[in-house]
């Protein structure tokens, strides 16, 4: 009797390749071509419609036995997930700090996906082990950290490694900090010295989340002071690092950002540095947004200092369009890594195995990680450095565009920041109140003199973007500036033209006077 007569897990091999091929064939359709124009950029539904979308189907819950499902009903589930799916390559998705992903790295995440492996060990990931390793060499060299260079062997020790995001990227760079400042840290634990880390007000919430996973505690959290548009002041940090240290704290790191999240702010690195110095605090860079501002000769001006960096977070898969996650994590001494998350397991990372000295998972604190880098690669291979420069000039183009139209718009539109980069700050303004002086306006609403006027501007906005959702016409995010909810324009899909840029500033003015005229 075939003892798997009855349980076989085995799929039918024709019905499974029909199901993969109509699934492949329709992911690729989107792949090459992608909504635009006046497509929807998003089919909006709430919780409950959507339960109801996938009733037709396969159903959206699993159940107590979930039943398998002809290959129709399985790839009618798939349209209903395109259907009601947030098209971020759209041009007018100017939602988040990652948009337009790059048909190629689309392709090269299914390519490592396919293959299925992880990066741990040579033996099972040797290419990537290589491709990480030439990637990391490459980036290092562009942000002026200390590395091989970009035309040498790859080593097998990297100036850095890969994470699955900029938090994850600054848990590591926290705990090789404190590993630094005391060594024993992984045999004793942490000693009761008390520390500080510091971050502009404006800086990545990330900041309180990895302290508090670290043990460290949130009160060791200090937000310096910014300037107008949400960079750091220097001064400001070293008063703050000062007058810690007089409370009997130590500064373990100061966390700087290139490309805060809302207004694309960059911290003066160089000062910052200097601070560090002066302090012997590991010096971070959170450039998950900004970073990529380094492959354009025109902007890398914006990362000067970098080189002086103990560590340096970069995300791919934000402005470069490389799909998610795809985070680069640059280290100034690399050979830190082990002696900071070294376990030596030996059934896995034998020493006296085939090159056994590019195993990378004994420097990490996850074993398995997935193929990031094979992404980057291939895209970088099929774009070059031109490629990755024009896509950076392009979308600061596009950001210098959107705010001629706002500056020319006879006061309907008021910029709130203008860093010169990639976001675009505003606020859309009703005829009645134009011109409107927005810094006279917080002053009387700071001291309790504007009346509803602040408070009915800042309920705008929600009630703009609420419409845009249920007509799917674009989508742009809001976030309070100075007291007041403003949209924010990010700019980095090389799809996005001037005629989106109009249209999305259109559907704000259209949305904005229906809106305006219904507020209480």
């Amino acid at each position: 009797m075939d003892p798997l007569s009855e349980t076989d897990p085995r799929p039918n091999d024709q019905s499974d390749t029909d199901l993969v091929r109509r699934l492949a064939a329709s992911a690729l359709d989107h792949v090459v071509d992608p909504p635009r124009g006046d497509d929807p950029v998003v089919r909006f539904a709430s919780p409950e419609e959507l339960v109801t979308a996938f009733s037709s189907s396969v159903g959206l819950a699993l159940g107590e036995h979930a039943p398998s499902h002809d290959n129709d009903a399985v790839e009618a589930a798939a349209r209903t997930v395109l259907h009601h799916s947030v098209h971020t390559t759209h041009p007018r998705f100017l939602n988040q700090n990652f948009a337009g992903a790059d048909p190629v790295a689309v392709v090269g995440d299914w390519l490592g996906a396919a293959l299925n492996t992880a990066n741990a060990t040579f033996e099972i990931a040797p290419v990537f082990h290589l491709l990480e390793s030439a990637l990391l060499s490459k980036l290092a060299h562009l942000a002026g950290l200390p590395s091989p260079g970009p035309d040498e062997v790859p080593p097998s020790l990297p100036p850095g490694m890969f994470c699955p995001g900029g938090s994850v990227a600054l848990l590591y760079s926290l705990q090789l900090a404190r590993h630094r400042l005391q060594p024993d840290l992984v045999r004793s634990g942490a000693n009761a010295q008390p520390l500080s880390v510091f971050v502009s007000e404006s800086g990545h919430y990330g900041a309180g989340k990895a302290v508090a996973m670290l043990g460290i505690g949130t009160d060791a959290v200090v937000e310096v002071a910014t300037d107008h548009d949400g960079a750091m002041d220097p001064g400001a940090l070293r008063v703050a690092m000062a007058a810690t240290v007089a409370k009997g704290r130590t500064p373990l790191a100061v966390i700087a950002t290139a490309g805060t999240t809302v207004t694309c702010a960059f911290d003066p690195l160089n000062e910052v540095a200097d601070a560090c110095v002066e302090h012997d605090a590991w010096f971070h860079i959170d450039g998950c947004y900004g970073a990529s501002a380094l492959f354009s000769a025109d902007h890398r001006h914006h990362l000067t200092g970098s080189h002086r960096a103990d560590s340096m977070v970069w995300n791919l898969h934000k402005m470069m369009g490389v799909t998610q996650q795809c985070t680069a994590l640059l280290l100034r001494e690399p050979e830190r890594l082990e002696a900071c998350f070294s376990s030596g397991a030996e059934y896995l990372f034998q020493p006296d195995k085939r090159f056994g000295e590019w195993d990378s998972g004994d420097r990490t604190y996850q074993c398995g990680r997935r193929v990031d880098a094979l992404k980057l690669w291939l895209t970088w291979k099929a774009r070059g450095d031109d490629g990755f420069a024009a896509r950076i000039d392009h979308a600061v183009a596009m950001a210098d565009f959107a705010r001629m139209v706002i500056g020319a718009s006879d006061g309907a539109f008021v910029p709130v920041v203008d860093t010169g980069f990639t976001n675009v700050v505003f606020v859309w303004v009703p005829p009645e109140l134009r011109p409107l002086d927005l810094e006279c306006l917080f002053s009387e609403w700071s001291e309790g003199r504007s009346g509803d006027v602040w408070d009915r501007l800042h309920r705008l906005a929600p009630r703009i973007k609420a419409r845009m959702q249920a007509e799917g016409t674009a989508l742009i995010g809001y976030q309070p500036i100075h007291g007041v909810n403003t949209f924010r324009m990010l700019f980095m899909n090389p799809a996005v033209g001037p005629d989106d840029v109009d249209a999305v500033l259109g559907h704000i003015a259209r949305y904005g006077a229906e809106e305006w005229a219904t507020l209480d």
